[in-house]
């Protein structure tokens, strides 16, 4: 069965709905579409052992990679572009960045 169009194929075909829809994000070495690749992790896992703790805060807990300067403004998945943050601190600054690219100019 596709899950997209919910029909019923025989195994090892493919469904003509997947041919027909181009895909969203065009993602290399990912197992799971709208994640980050093998590099970005392994990047990310570098910046955390060399930095256990964020840098806003301090905390030890919960921590992530954060790209500098973002992908879709060319930035890349360099340890020089990485920064550690906390989830939290890493989600308000993603609040922020958000909301400056809505203010009007």
């Amino acid at each position: 069965m596709c899950n997209r169009c919910r029909k019923l194929r025989p195994l090892g075909t493919a469904c003509p709905c997947r041919a027909a829809a181009p895909r969203k994000h065009k993602s290399k070495n990912t197992r799971v579409k709208g994640k980050y690749d093998a590099q970005w992790r392994k990047v990310r896992a570098q910046a955390i052992a060399l930095n256990p703790f964020c840098l806003n805060c301090g905390s030890t807990e919960d921590l992530t990679g954060d790209h500098i300067r973002p992908l879709d403004q060319g930035g890349s998945n360099t340890l020089d572009n990485v920064q550690v943050l906390c989830r939290s601190c890493n989600s308000s600054r993603e609040q922020a960045i958000r909301k400056a690219r809505r203010a009007p100019q």
